[in-house]
């Protein structure tokens, strides 16, 4: 429970800055992932195998970013990561579906009803809030 509190809070503060400022602090996100490992360690409610798992859907996203230029963003593969030393492999893979689907509605509604192009930038991370706070229904 103290996990689930502890997330939702750094993917609250980390929504509000990507939603403000199109980037998060570097600081939160190391002290966010500090913050799991240290959980972790406490609870051990996922296998080590599953953090490694879970974080590498996160390191994934922040070799694609670095691939593409950055299209992907440095601080959504962070944060990804970060979830996933939180959730293990197979909830955060769920959290990051669920934050395509919702960002790719997000985009469609852009695209067709507010007629933005395709250059257009979307947070996502309010999308990984978003994500969230469905799994914990």
């Amino acid at each position: 429970m103290v996990q689930k509190v502890i997330l939702l809070g750094i993917l609250g503060i980390a929504a509000w800055q990507d939603w403000r400022e199109k980037k998060v602090s570097a600081g939160l996100l190391a002290g966010a992932g500090i913050a799991g490992l240290l959980c972790y360690g406490y609870f051990r409610q996922i296998t080590a195998k599953d953090m490694f798992l879970g974080a590498a859907i996160g390191a994934v996203l922040l070799l694609l970013g670095f691939l593409k230029g950055e299209k992907i963003g440095y601080g959504d593969g962070a944060l990804v990561l970060v979830c996933g030393i939180f959730l293990g492999f197979t909830a955060n893979l769920q959290l990051f579906c669920i934050a395509l689907v919702l960002v790719e509605a997000a985009a469609l509604y852009l695209i067709v009803i507010k007629r933005k192009g395709r250059r257009y930038q979307i947070p996502f991370i309010p999308f990984l809030l978003a994500g969230y706070l469905l799994l914990l229904i």
